[in-house]
C-alpha cells in the first residue's frame, strides 16, 4: 500500500468544521497546525464546492506554489513553479458519499500545456488513489474545466489489504501539476474558479422512483425518473438493471460533462417509448430516443449540440448500466481485449474498472455472462452505415464493494465541432439466456447474419482442403530458424519437400528485395534476394506440387521511404498519412522506420491491386496475407480533410476491393467490419501465446482472483472467418495452447522457423505431424460453422466445453495436471494428458489427447471400437507457458555422418545412447526404426547388428529423417529425430 506524507513547505491554517448537505459529519473537525506554521499565503482561499454548496478554504499545504487573489470573490490565482507544484486542501468535515467527480473549474489567464493531478487521501494521510487528467490551452476561452473520475481507480488497492475497498471518509485533496515543458523557468499560472467536488447521488437502490415515467413492452418494463436515468429495467422475468445513468459528453481536451448535471424533460411518445431532453447550459443540449422491446433496451442520441468552445469527441451511452453481482453462483465480465478475457465475479465485487477499444477489440460488445441469463451493450452500425464510428467499452465497478453492483458502458465518436451538432447511432443493452444470445441479437441488429458465409468466401479448391490445413509459416531469410540455413533460402524448397504431414497452408515471408523482413515495403514483387521471379515460381510450384497451398506476406498499410516503389509514387510526402497536426505518421518495426500509408489515394491504391492481380495471375498463388489492416487505429485523416474515423471506412473498402481479387487474411483482431470480406485472421486470440500477456491468465492477479481467456473474439463470427493464432509468433507448440485453440475454435499454425530447435530436442517433425492430424481430425471439423455454445464446466474456469453447428463438441482441460473428463451420454469418462481434450460428434467420441504415465505429454488417440487407441506420441515443445523447449526425447541418437553424398557408397551410422549422452543398454529390448522423407535413402543392418543410413542408387538429393523406438516391457521409448542430408557435394 502506498503511504505518503504531505509536502510541507508552507503550511495554512485549516478552515473550521461546516456541515455538509451530502451526509452528516463522522468525525470531529481537523485540528489546526501550531499558529507558527502560518504563512502569509493563508489569507488567500480557494472555493470548495461541495454537493453544491460553496466554502472558501485557504490551502492546507503548497509546495512550490502560491495564491493570490484575482479581485473576484472565491477566485484564487495559483502559481505553480518548478517541475513538481502542488497546493491541499482540507475538507471542512470528512465527506462520506461516494464521490462521483472532481472538477477544478479554470478561468481568466490561458494556462500551460501539462498534467494535473488529483490525490484523494483520508484523515490519516492514506493516499486513496490518483487520478490524472490533461490541461490544454488549445482554444482556451476564459473558462473551462478539468474532471477527474474516480470510478477510474477501481482497479487500485486502496486499503492495503488487497481487496480494492475503498477507504472512507475522505479528508484532504491535493492538486499537482507537471508541466511538458519540465525544464522551463516560465511557472505554470492557474486562475482557479472552483473546485468541485460531487456525490454519486447514493445507493442505487435508494433512487426515488416517485412519479417516474413507466415504459412497457409485453412484459418488459422501465422507469425513466425525472432526472432522465432508467430505473428497474426488467426483461425475461428478472431486474437486468437497477438502474443506467443516460449519457456523458467528453471534449476533445478530456473534460467531462455529465446527464446528473443537466435540467432534464422526459415526454412519452408511446407505451414503449420516451424522449429524454438534457441541457447543460455553456456544454451541450441532447435529445434522447429511449426505446423498450422486447429484451431490449434502446438508447439513441438523435440529436446533440456544442454549446462550448472545443470539440466533443465522444459520447459515452449509456455512461454506465448497473448490474447487481449475485451472492453466489458464476458471474463473468467478458471483454473483447486480445480475443477475450473473462473477468471472475470476485474480480467484479472488488470494484474493477476498465476500458476497451478497437483495434484490439474485435467487436463492438461487451457483456455480463451468469449462470442462466447474460447482458450486453453494443451501438447498431452495420456495414451499410456510413460513417463507421469506432466505439470504446468498459467495467465500471465504484458501487462494486458498498451496493454490489458492477456496471458496463459504452462509448462511441462523436466530433461535433462546437456550434454543431449530429446524432449518433443507437446503442443497445440486450438481455438473453447466455452469451451466444447476445451475439444472435449482434448479428442481426448489424446485419452480419446477411454476410457472406466463410465457404462462400473460398473457390472450390480452398473449400475442399484448406479446411484440413496447418497454416504453416516459412520466412525466406530464416528457413528453418538455425544459422546454417540463415540468408539461404534454397533450405526453404528443401523443406517443403520433406515436411510430413499436410496439407499445409503455407504463407511465404521475407521472400522480397533483399529478404529482410520489415524492410523496403512494398517492393514484394521485387524477388532479388531469391534470384529472380522464377526462382519465386519455383516456390510456389513446389508447394502445390506438394498438394499445399501458397500465400505470402504484404502490408498494405506501412511503407519504406528507401522502396522502389515509394520513389517511383512521388515519395512519401505524397503518399503518406497525417495527423491531426497534419505531420507524418511514423511507426517502427524491428527498429526499422516507416511511414503509414493513406491507401485511398489513386496510386496507393492501384499499386497495392495490381500487385494482387499479379501474385494470383503470374504465379498461382491460392491467398494473400495483408499485414496489419486490423490493428490500425482511426486517427489518420488530416489530409484529406475527413473526420477521425474516415481512415477506418477506406481500410475496410480497400480490403473489400483486395477480397475480390484473392481471400485475404490479416494479423490483429480489431474491427470487425473488416470480418464481412475477409477469409482469414491471424490474430492474438489467444493471450497464452505471448509472452508478456500469458502470466496474466490461468493464475490469480494481484488481488489474488483469476482473469481467464475466452473466445468472444472467435465466436461472435465462427462461420464468417478462418481464425488463425498470430502468424508472426509463436505456433501453437505447447500443449497449453493446443487446448486453447481447440475450445477457441482456432484452427493451427506453426512456424518452419522453429524446426532447428525441434530437431535439437529430438521432436524433429513430429510435433508438426501432431498439428496436423489434430487439424485434420478435429479443428477441420468445426472450420466454417458457427459456434453455438461455450461455457468454463469448473468454479476454477479450468475445464471448458465449446459446441459448433453440426454436432462438434470439444472438452478441454487448461490443467497442468491430468484430469478425467467426462464423455458424451454415458460413456463415462477419459483422464487426458496435462491440458488434453476430447473431441465428439453427434453425441459420440472422436478424437482426444489422452494421459500416459509413461510419457506426460500423452498421446492423440482416436475413439476406435468404444475406446480410443492410441495414434501418435504427442511432442510439444512445453507442456504449458511461455515456449521452454523442457520437452524432449526419451534417447539420443546420432547419425554420423549427418550428411551424405547423394551419389556413392558412404552412410551414417546410427547410434543410441541416453538423452544425456550416457550409454544404454539395449540388450532384450525390440527396437522399431521409422525412416520417413522422399524415397531416397533406406537402412541397413550390419552382421553385427550396427545400424546404417545409405542412399538409395540414382543420386536423388534431399532430407531424410529416422527415428527409433525402443520397447521394453511393452514401454515404448522414443529416440529423438535425426535428419541426414543428401547432398550433390
Amino acid at each position: 500500500m502506498k503511504r505518503r506524507t504531505f509536502l510541507a513547505t508552507t503550511a495554512a491554517v485549516s478552515a473550521p468544521a461546516v456541515a455538509l448537505s451530502a451526509a452528516p459529519a463522522v468525525a470531529a473537525p481537523l485540528a489546526a497546525p501550531a499558529p507558527g506554521d502560518a504563512s502569509s499565503a493563508a489569507a488567500e482561499t480557494v472555493r470548495l464546492v461541495i454537493d453544491g454548496i460553496s466554502h472558501d478554504l485557504p490551502p492546507t499545504t503548497v509546495h512550490n506554489t502560491t495564491l493570490a487573489a484575482t479581485g473576484t470573490a472565491g477566485q484564487a490565482r495559483v502559481t505553480m513553479t518548478g517541475p513538481y507544484s502542488e497546493f491541499s486542501m482540507a475538507f471542512p468535515s470528512p465527506y462520506v458519499p461516494g464521490l462521483a467527480r472532481v472538477s477544478v473549474w479554470l478561468t481568466g489567464v490561458t494556462p500551460k500545456k501539462g498534467n494535473l493531478w488529483l490525490k484523494l487521501f483520508d484523515g490519516d494521510s492514506e493516499e486513496w488513489g490518483t487520478l490524472a487528467s490533461r490541461v490544454d490551452p488549445a482554444g482556451f476561452d476564459g473558462r473551462t474545466r478539468v474532471t477527474f473520475e474516480p470510478q477510474r481507480l477501481a482497479r487500485m488497492t486502496w486499503s492495503g489489504k488487497g481487496d480494492g475497498r475503498l477507504t472512507h471518509p475522505l479528508r484532504r485533496l491535493v492538486l499537482v501539476f507537471f508541466p511538458d515543458d519540465k525544464q522551463s523557468a516560465d511557472p505554470l499560472v492557474l486562475d482557479i474558479d472552483s473546485v468541485e467536488v460531487v456525490g454519486d447521488g447514493g445507493p442505487v437502490a435508494g433512487w426515488s422512483r416517485t412519479g417516474a415515467l413507466e415504459l412497457t413492452s409485453g412484459a418488459d418494463r422501465v422507469l425513466v425518473d425525472g432526472h432522465g436515468r432508467l430505473l428497474d429495467w426488467t426483461s425475461g422475468g428478472r431486474v437486468q438493471s437497477p438502474g443506467v445513468l443516460p449519457l456523458a459528453v467528453y471534449y476533445d481536451n478530456g473534460t467531462g460533462v455529465f446527464s446528473d448535471e443537466a435540467t432534464v424533460d422526459v415526454t412519452r411518445v408511446a407505451a414503449d417509448e420516451a424522449r429524454v431532453g438534457l441541457t447543460v447550459p455553456g456544454f451541450f443540449a441532447a435529445e434522447l430516443a429511449v426505446r423498450l422491446r422486447a429484451g431490449r433496451l434502446e438508447l439513441r442520441p438523435t440529436a446533440i449540440r456544442n454549446l462550448w468552445s472545443r470539440p466533443i469527441l465522444r459520447i459515452t451511452c449509456p455512461e454506465v448500466a448497473y448490474r447487481v453481482i449475485p451472492a453466489e453462483g458464476t458471474m463473468l465480465g467478458i471483454a473483447p481485449k486480445w480475443g477475450g478475457l473473462a473477468h471472475t465475479r470476485s474480480v467484479l465485487a472488488g470494484g474493477f474498472y476498465a476500458n476497451y477499444g478497437m483495434p484490439t477489440a474485435t467487436h463492438d460488445l461487451i457483456l455480463f455472462e451468469e449462470d442462466d441469463s447474460a447482458l450486453g451493450v453494443y451501438s447498431v452500425q452495420p456495414a451499410s452505415a456510413k460513417p463507421y464510428r469506432p466505439t470504446q467499452f468498459g467495467f465500471v465497478g465504484a458501487r462494486a464493494r458498498e451496493e454490489s453492483l458492477t456496471g458496463l458502458m459504452h462509448r462511441l465518436d462523436a466530433w461535433i465541432a462546437p456550434g454543431g451538432s449530429g446524432g449518433l447511432p443507437a446503442t443497445r443493452l440486450v438481455a438473453g439466456g447466455t452469451a451466444f444470445d447476445l451475439f444472435a441479437a449482434y448479428r442481426a441488429d448489424n446485419e452480419v447474419d446477411s454476410w457472406r458465409g466463410l465457404s462462400d468466401k473460398l473457390g472450390p479448391r480452398l473449400r475442399a482442403g484448406l479446411p484440413d490445413a496447418v497454416h504453416l509459416k516459412v520466412d525466406l531469410w530464416q528457413p528453418t530458424g538455425g544459422t546454417w540455413a540463415t540468408g539461404r533460402p534454397e533450405a526453404a524448397l528443401e523443406y517443403l519437400r520433406a515436411v510430413p504431414g499436410g496439407p499445409y497452408s503455407v504463407e511465404l515471408a521475407s521472400y522480397y528485395s533483399d529478404g529482410q523482413h520489415d524492410h523496403h515495403y512494398p517492393d514484394f514483387l521485387t524477388f532479388d534476394y531469391l534470384g529472380g521471379p522464377a526462382e519465386f515460381q519455383r516456390l510456389i510450384d513446389t508447394i502445390h506440387d506438394g498438394g499445399h497451398y501458397a500465400s505470402a506476406y504484404t502490408n498494405p498499410t506501412w511503407w519504406h521511404p528507401d522502396s522502389r516503389a515509394v520513389a517511383e509514387l512521388g515519395g512519401v510526402e505524397r503518399i503518406g498519412i497525417r495527423d491531426g497536426h497534419g505531420k507524418l505518421v511514423t511507426k517502427t518495426h524491428t527498429d526499422n522506420l516507416g511511414y503509414l500509408i493513406g491507401g485511398w489515394r489513386k496510386a496507393p491504391r492501384a499499386l497495392i491491386l495490381d500487385q494482387l492481380r499479379t501474385f494470383r495471375d503470374t504465379y498461382g498463388l491460392d491467398m494473400m496475407f495483408q499485414d496489419e489492416i486490423a490493428r490500425r487505429e482511426y486517427d489518420y485523416s488530416a489530409d484529406f480533410c475527413a473526420p477521425p474515423y474516415a481512415y477506418c471506412e477506406k481500410l475496410v473498402e480497400q480490403t473489400a476491393q483486395s477480397a475480390a481479387i484473392l481471400p485475404i487474411g490479416t494479423e490483429g483482431v480489431g474491427g470487425d467490419r473488416l470480418f464481412q470480406t475477409l477469409a482469414s485472421s491471424l490474430g492474438f486470440f489467444l493471450n497464452t501465446m505471448q509472452g508478456d500477456r500469458a502470466n496474466t491468465y490461468d493464475g490469480p492477479n494481484r488481488n489474488g482472483v483469476v482473469v481467464q481467456q475466452w473466445p468472444l473474439g472467435t465466436g461472435v463470427m465462427h462461420d464468417k472467418v478462418a481464425f488463425y493464432p498470430h502468424n508472426l509468433d509463436r505456433g501453437v507448440d505447447t500443449t497449453e495452447n493446443l487446448s486453447w485453440a481447440l475450445a477457441f475454435g482456432l484452427n493451427l499454425h506453426y512456424q518452419a522457423q522453429h524446426m532447428e530447435r525441434d530437431f535439437r530436442a529430438g521432436r524433429g517433425f513430429e510435433m508438426l505431424k501432431g498439428l496436423s492430424l489434430v487439424q485434420r481430425r478435429v479443428a477441420g471439423r468445426y472450420f466454417g460453422r458457427k459456434m453455438t455454445a461455450f461455457r468454463y464446466l469448473t468454479e476454477d474456469l479450468k475445464v471448458s466445453r465449446t459446441v459448433f453447428d453440426g454436432g462438434v463438441e470439444i472438452v478441454a482441460s487448461h490443467d497442468i495436471q491430468p484430469r478425467a473428463l467426462s464423455l458424451p451420454g454415458n460413456l463415462g469418462t477419459v483422464t487426458v494428458a496435462p491440458h488434453g481434450f476430447v473431441a465428439s460428434e453427434h453425441g459420440t467420441p472422436t478424437y482426444a489427447l489422452i494421459d500416459d504415465a509413461h510419457h506426460r505429454p500423452g498421446h492423440l488417440a482416436r475413439w476406435t471400437g468404444g475406446r480410443f487407441v492410441p495414434e501418435l506420441a504427442w511432442y510439444p515443445a512445453d507442456l504449458a507457458g511461455y515456449r521452454s523447449d523442457t520437452i524432449h526425447a526419451d534417447l539420443r541418437l546420432t547419425a554420423t555422418p549427418a550428411e551424405l553424398p547423394a551419389a556413392g557408397t558412404t552412410r551414417a551410422a546410427l547410434a543410441l545412447a541416453a538423452w544425456d549422452g550416457a550409454p544404454v543398454d539395449l540388450s532384450g529390448a525390440d527396437i522399431e526404426w521409422e525412416i520417413e522423407g522422399r524415397p531416397i535413402a533406406h537402412l541397413v543392418t550390419d552382421a553385427d547388428g550396427s545400424v546404417w543410413l545409405a542412399p538409395n542408387p540414382g543420386g536423388a538429393t534431399g532430407w531424410v529423417t529416422v527415428r527409433a523406438v525402443v520397447t521394453r516391457d511393452g514401454v515404448p521409448a522414443y529416440s529423438g529425430v535425426e535428419l541426414v542430408k543428401l547432398t550433390d557435394g
